[in-house]
């Protein structure tokens, strides 16, 4: 059986992890749709760049046959609202137009667990909870996903809580943190959160591919222990061999500090890595949720122990010269 497989995100931090799974696989043809510059990012793998954007399909119309369209593309940071609802919104509807064109069997949307929100009730979310996104991110993936729901095609919704591993930025501003012994952090504490190893999700979207028991279903994925901030900084300062000074500031010194840093973005080419939608799920707490129907439905557990892939990742970091 030899399966087209169409990839957005390709170059992207879950992309790129994915297609390290997947390019090798005879039975797959795989076909990654990015810029002309991203793709210095992928040479080294097996597969067929489609150059364009979300909203530029022109050659990507050229392919025939298409099996499975697996949607990763998406914008996670923006200082401007309505970028959300273009990138993640809007992106999605031309993925969805052109995965009707070609018929396809499947059309896999990584979405995220800001898209149901926090858990208000200090229970895990569910595929069942009621969608309470608090931030425009949240609330742009959640109307995409209802977008490709009522699409009519075959479809697989996925919603990974926090993630890391090689590749990622957000997190590597713990390990820097540690690495200079004085670790900062705002809010509760005791605040508990789902987290991902980027390779599992990479995995999990294998196992969904043409499952028939993953049509037409939306789920939840993560570790099935929750962490608290201290743990993420106590595996971090486990796999670099050092302690750091903790201190954590209340929630209101990010108001404070909130307004300048927009300037400063605004300014410069910096990633807002504090913006108005970030600030808004730093004051939710214990964003968690329930893997359970993926264990049920697929038989799926993630397969890195957390303070392994911290190392892993740890590694990496060190090996790219981003520590």
């Amino acid at each position: 059986m030899n399966m087209k497989i169409f990839i957005t995100g390709a170059s992207g931090f879950v992309g790129q992890n994915l297609i390290n799974l997947i390019h090798n696989n005879s039975n797959i043809q795989l076909f990654t749709l990015l810029r002309k510059e991203k793709f210095a990012n992928l040479k080294n793998f097996n597969i067929q760049p489609v150059y364009g954007n979300l909203f530029n399909l022109k050659q990507a119309e050229q392919i025939r046959n298409i099996d499975v369209i697996i949607h990763v593309a998406g914008l996670t940071k923006s200082l401007y609202p309505q970028n959300y609802y273009q990138i993640n919104t809007k992106g999605t509807l031309e993925i969805i137009r052109f995965a009707k064109e070609k018929k396809v069997k499947q059309l896999i949307f990584v979405s995220s667990l800001a898209a149901f929100g926090p858990s208000f009730n200090k229970k895990p979310v569910t595929e069942n909870s009621k969608p309470k996104p608090v931030s425009n991110y949240g609330l742009s993936k959640l109307i995409a996903e209802k977008l490709v729901i009522r699409s009519g095609i075959p479809y697989t919704i996925i919603r990974p809580p926090a993630v890391f591993g090689p590749g990622d930025k957000d997190i590597l501003s713990y390990f820097k943190m540690v690495k200079s012994r004085i670790v900062l952090t705002s809010g509760d504490i005791n605040n508990l959160y789902s987290m991902i190893y980027v390779k599992d999700i990479a995995n999990f979207i294998k196992i969904v591919i043409l499952n028939n028991n993953a049509i037409n279903q939306d789920f939840f994925i993560g570790n099935k222990k929750f962490y608290r901030i201290s743990d993420i900084i106590g595996a971090i300062e486990k796999s670099m061999e050092r302690k750091s000074l903790k201190l954590n500031l209340p929630i209101f010194f990010t108001d404070i500090i909130f307004y300048p840093l927009q300037i400063l973005y605004a300014f410069s080419s910096l990633p807002p890595l504090l913006n108005l939608d970030k600030l808004k799920e730093l004051k939710m707490n214990n964003w968690i949720c329930s893997s359970d129907k993926a264990k049920n439905l697929l038989n799926f557990t993630p397969e890195f122990n957390f303070h392994r892939a911290v190392k892993e990742t740890t590694q990496w970091y060190l090996s790219k010269n981003w520590l």
